[in-house]
């Protein structure tokens, strides 16, 4: 009788489950529909790019997540555009943005960005224990102890009669706001930190990582490498000389190799018309530069290292399907500092050691990374 009366209990909550869902399902089909109508009918010819809803609320999110999975993440975006009409290191950083070297103080804070960063791209729930939940509470800690370091460094500036060259950063920004009339608040300073942290403590390391990955499974560019940068170095230890930047530019190979793509998600304030299609306000807009690297129309190969193909097109290469550091006025103002970076760590790591990575594989969410961290012998030479 319990076991009956425990059966019919389970098959009334199942319905009732069921029976929320299909209520959800319609009503989202509802609302989703006349809206989509209506923007139609009042925009005239703009319409809204094809695709799919996907599931209510979670719209198309896991199969985008399963796409970065695999060992060919631009698949999802691929599909999708072939819906529309064809068209033609970080202790460095640290240093530089807030005069920050190793000890607990930039552990502290690199424990809080490493959080912070797993939740860049998630499932938008906000509750307790979940990813979002968790990273922007890092976020919450990062900007608390950003914001007590520049209150120090204020106070300590405000002491100093003559100012000399800026040592960092948050140097420069205390500086230019002294002297305006209006003062921006220390949050806004923090927040523009913690933004410079993402390139310099995000980017570039894994763009060092990928290119030792890819140098590893690639010994004809290795080699190449190796030759062009021990050339540089025999040379500057016979004339004693400093290093330039001329020097750095007759890496040509180096520089080359140091090539790195990504992408943005962008957020529509009012609605855009672009080629036809509308794009409603408030819309997130996620601009695939991956997708324009890996297109096999744009490059041959293009899962593959190959710095030569640089010097086969030259100048030639289209700004509208290289841009891995945007373009226009979004141009990423680091460009020239992270490839510099980028070239100046291979140049010491070829000409300073030997190395031999274990078999590893790339992850693309929800940023890029090493699935086993690229666990490597490092040997000198």
């Amino acid at each position: 009788m319990g076991w009956e009366t425990s059966e019919k209990g389970w098959v009334l909550m199942m319905s009732g489950v069921v029976g929320v869902v299909i209520s959800v399902c319609l009503l989202y089909k509802l609302v989703i529909g006349r809206s989509d109508e209506r923007s139609v009918k009042e925009k005239d010819e703009f319409v809204i790019p094809r695709g799919r809803w996907g599931w209510p609320l979670m719209g198309e999110t896991l199969e985008f997540i399963a796409s970065a999975y695999t060992s060919k993440p631009v698949t999802f975006m691929d599909t999708r555009k072939s819906l529309l009409r064809p068209e033609s290191p970080k202790i460095l950083n640290l240093r530089v943005l807030l005069s920050i070297g190793p000890g607990e103080e930039m552990n502290l804070l690199k424990t809080e960005f490493e959080e912070f960063i797993k939740g860049l791209v998630c499932l938008p729930i906000k509750l307790p224990g979940t990813r979002l939940y968790k990273s922007l509470k890092a976020m919450e800690r990062l900007l608390k102890m950003v914001k007590t370091v520049i209150e120090e460094r204020q106070i300590a500036l405000e002491k100093i009669q003559e100012k000399g060259f800026p040592d960092d950063v948050v140097d420069v920004l205390l500086r230019d706001i002294g002297g305006s009339d209006e003062m921006q608040p220390l949050d806004f300073i923090s927040g523009n930190i913690v933004e410079m942290m993402i390139p310099g403590e995000e980017i570039v390391p894994t763009a060092m990582t990928l290119a030792v990955k890819f140098l590893t499974n690639n010994p004809v560019a290795l080699a190449h490498l190796v030759e062009e940068n021990m050339e540089l170095k025999k040379r500057k230890d016979h004339s004693n000389e400093e290093y330039s930047w001329t020097d750095y530019m007759s890496l040509s190979f180096t520089q080359n190799t140091s090539k790195y793509h990504q992408c943005s998600v962008e957020k529509t304030l009012k609605d855009v018309k672009i080629k036809g299609y509308l794009i409603p306000k408030g819309w997130c807009v996620l601009a695939s530069l991956s997708l324009v690297h890996m297109d096999e129309t744009n490059y041959e190969n293009p899962y593959e290292l190959d710095p030569w193909r640089w010097k086969q097109t030259g100048a030639g290469v289209s700004s509208n399907i290289f841009i891995p550091f945007g373009g226009g006025q979004r141009l990423c103002p680091g460009l020239e500092l992270s490839k510099l970076e980028i070239s100046i760590f291979l140049h010491h790591l070829v000409t300073t050691y030997r190395w031999g990575a274990e078999k590893d594989d790339i992850i693309y969410f929800p940023t890029v990374r090493m699935k086993g961290k690229l666990p490597i012998i490092i040997m000198p030479l």
